[in-house]
Parts: C-alpha cells; structure tokens; sequence
C-alpha cells in the first residue's frame, strides 16, 4: 500500500483492533493482528485474476 492509497476496510479493521488491543496491555494480540495487516494483499499490485482481465 503506497501514501496515496486508501486502506481498505480490513486494514482498517486489523488496525483498530491492534490499537485496541495495545490499549487493554495485550501486546501478543496486538502482534498478532499486526503480523495479519501485514500478510493482508497488497493494494498496489493487481491480483492473478485482474492481471488477466479476468472478473474478480
């Protein structure tokens, strides 16, 4: 995801929830849906299917 993308909404969600989580001390849980953020696919590059021209 670059600066001039938008996160989606389950970006969003991951966030919040670590945010969340680092709030109440559970800094494992806070890891956690970080490490999920960060697999999440990336917004920058076209999946397989939009790659070829296909309907997502």
């Amino acid at each position: 995801m670059t600066i001039d993308t938008r996160p989606c909404a389950k970006c969003q969600l991951y966030k919040a929830l670590r945010e969340k989580a680092k709030q109440e001390g559970d800094y494992d849980r806070a890891g956690y849906y970080e490490v999920l953020r960060r697999r999440h696919p990336s917004h920058t590059q076209p999946d397989r299917t939009a790659r070829w021209g296909l309907p997502g």
